[in-house]
This record gives structure tokens, sequence and C-alpha cells, in this order.
């Protein structure tokens, strides 16, 4: 396995593991009525979408550029017509609780999104040989 995916996917289970903290934390306290059972398995979805999603990247990395960015607007659909699966069916079987569920997913979105392009970012960087290490 690539060091690059290998140290991504550690700092993305580091990540979940920080959310899923502060997510108890908060759903204790202050945001008790507010918790849905399904958070720890929407944790898990976009985790597990998000390494897919990297890994496309990582590799396609090492094509041609046009096929770097066709595979990374093939990896952006993936992963919104996932979520937006994900959120379908949830709010289908739950409609209740609907404006909390979406909230929470456009929050992890917003965070693992940022969290993502960083990571590419940084590793095309390095890959190509524009990096720079700061003093």
């Amino acid at each position: 396995m690539n060091h690059e995916l290998r140290k991504f996917i550690i700092n993305s289970i580091i990540l979940t593991g920080l959310i899923a903290l502060a997510g108890l934390l908060a759903f204790k306290t202050f945001l008790a009525r507010y918790y849905l059972p399904v958070f720890p398995i929407l944790l898990l979805f976009i985790l597990v979408i998000n390494i897919l999603i990297h890994s496309l990247l990582v590799v396609s990395s090492h094509w041609k550029k046009i096929r770097f960015e066709t595979a990374y607007f093939i990896s952006f659909f993936i992963k919104f017509f996932g979520y937006l699966i994900f959120l379908m069916v949830y709010i289908k079987t739950h409609r209740e609780n609907a404006i909390i569920f979406v909230a929470g997913l456009f929050f992890l979105y917003i965070v693992y999104t940022f969290f993502e392009i960083k990571s590419i970012l940084t590793f095309l960087k390095r890959s190509t040989g524009n990096y720079k290490k700061s003093k």
C-alpha cells in the first residue's frame, strides 16, 4: 500500500474518532435531544466513501493529467450520489428527523471534503516535486 494512502487512512480514522468523541460529548450534554442512532453509521459510511475516493484519486494521479481530472469528477459524482442516496433512504424512513439528519450530513460533508482536498493537494504537490518543506 502506498505510504501516502496509508497516511490518509490513518488520518481519516483519527479524524473520525475525534468527530465521534466530540459528537458523543455534544450528544450527551447540550445536544442530547438531537441525537440520532444513525450517527455512528453515518460516520462509518462517510469514512469508507472518503477512503475509496481518495484511493481512486491517488491511483489516477499516476495517469495523464486529463485522466486525473476525469477521475476527480467521477469521484465527486460517486460521492455526491452516494450521499444523496443515503440521505433519501434515511429521510424516507425517518421523516421526523429529516432536518437534523440533513444538518449533520452537511456538517460532516464539509469537514471531510475540506480534509480530503487538503490531503489530495498535499499529495499532488509532493508527487510532482513542487512540495517545499517549511523551515
